[in-house]
């Protein structure tokens, strides 16, 4: 091999052990003592946690490195728990027996009601059946300018509030251009960077019955003349409507999938564990409960 050939190989070799490095396939999340949580580890645990844990644990987030610390100290604490003999003790093995068995019947019930399934017609059986739970209300996408003034506040400043909203409207009316005019003038500054931007609305679920009146009263494009409520002063845009309508089959398929899945485990759990506790001679047996009076059998008349 010719020394050029040589060099450029080991080049190649280099380049591809520092390419390798870099895209660690398994990269270490953390450690403590000689305890080590991998990519794959973490993934593994955190798959077997609620979803609202798995919501909160988010990529990089803080929950994320939270998690992981809790990970780690509790095994170093589990570690020296078991050095100093924690795990010998007969009140600590009772307990690590209980939650081993409640673990582990657990696991049997999921392991029984996997084979639940839900079949394309009994979601279409249960759509049809349960079609008016599947409404889905009107909704308007909503921009508004905002101009603040107190429920008791003095009639001048309502007036002079007033007059500032109704010399805007008028701009409106003139074509101007209204998330230029809420950035501008709106007092509402969560909004006013987006342009005067509220967002989809639904009737019922704001906090002005004034507001919501009239958001429902305009029609697409529209802009309102100012609303007075106990806020102040508004002037409003609906940039869409969604009038009120039925959910389809295809968008409500995963919750009625889930819905009826759900139901099916039961079910089999039910039967599992009934099955179980028959076949076991299952039997509690106790005193009576306390609000329970036990009658006791008459002595018989003397001879």
């Amino acid at each position: 091999m010719h020394l050029k050939q040589t060099v450029f190989t080991a080049a190649i070799a280099i380049m591809l052990a520092g390419a390798a490095e870099a895209e660690e396939p398994n990269p270490v999340l953390g450690r403590a003592g000689d305890y080590i949580i991998r990519e794959a580890d973490f993934e593994r645990i955190l798959s077997k946690q609620s979803q609202e844990v798995k919501a909160q644990v988010s990529a990089q987030s803080p929950q994320r490195e939270e998690f992981i610390r809790q990970l780690l100290l509790s095994r170093v604490l589990a570690v020296k728990a078991r050095k100093e003999g924690l795990d010998r003790k007969p009140e600590v093995k009772e307990q690590l027996s209980q939650v081993m068995d409640q673990f582990l019947a657990q696991e049997y019930l999921l392991a029984q009601t996997a084979s639940a399934k839900v079949s394309e017609e009994e979601v279409k059986a249960f759509y049809l059946e349960h079609v008016a739970e599947f409404q889905i209300s009107e909704t308007a996408r909503v921009r508004h300018i905002y101009f603040e003034v107190a429920a008791d506040a003095a009639p001048e400043v309502k007036a002079k509030a007033k007059e500032k909203a109704d010399k805007v409207l008028k701009a409106l009316k003139g074509g101007g251009e209204f998330a230029a005019l809420a950035r501008e003038h709106s007092d509402d500054k969560d909004t006013a960077d987006k342009g005067g931007e509220i967002g989809y609305v639904r009737p019922g679920k704001t906090n002005s019955p004034e507001l919501e009146k009239a958001i429902f009263a305009l029609k697409q494009g529209e802009i309102s003349e100012p609303v007075n409520t106990t806020f102040g002063y508004h002037i409003l845009k609906v940039d869409e409507r969604k009038e009120k309508r039925t959910g389809s089959l295809d968008e409500a398929r995963e919750f009625i999938t889930q819905r009826l899945k759900a139901q099916a485990e039961q079910k089999i759990a039910k039967e599992v564990i009934d099955k179980i506790a028959k076949e076991s001679n299952l039997e509690v047996i106790g005193a009576a409960p306390a609000n329970e009076k036990v009658i006791a059998p008459q002595e018989k008349p003397a001879p």
